[in-house]
């Protein structure tokens, strides 16, 4: 427990834009959260299979179509809102992985519909 609240202080000083990030660190679910180029990167503090059914759950929910999910790769796609949606899980250490979405409305990214998604999914693996 220490050791979480080392690090939520030390990620609250160091990342002021992740404020975001801040309200789940406390939980013990996101470990960080960043944006690269309009896509939503989370490093989350779970096992990856987890993180993957639930957001394929999540996604098959928001999305007005069938998702495409790729098992091995840990990624899928998704139409939602007339955007391409691409979530993928990756592994990084035991019990933890990283959570990436992306989204692409009319060939431009679209940054506010990658953070709804990655807010659902989160949401989601918090209950």
């Amino acid at each position: 427990m220490r050791h979480h609240l080392i690090a939520s202080i030390l990620l609250a000083l160091a990342l002021p834009s992740c404020l975001a990030a801040a309200a789940g660190i406390g939980a013990g679910i996101i470990i960080s959260q960043e944006m690269d180029a309009n896509t939503y990167i989370t490093h989350l503090d779970k096992d990856a299979d987890v993180v993957w059914a639930t957001a394929k759950a999540s996604l098959s929910h928001q999305a007005t179509e069938i998702i495409e999910p790729d098992e091995d790769l840990r990624r899928a796609t998704a139409r939602i809102d007339n955007a391409d949606v691409i979530v993928s899980v990756e592994v990084y250490d035991l019990d933890r992985c990283t959570l990436r979405v992306s989204a692409r409305k009319y060939g431009v990214a679209n940054g506010e519909l990658a953070e709804m998604v990655m807010n659902g999914i989160v949401h989601d693996l918090e209950r």
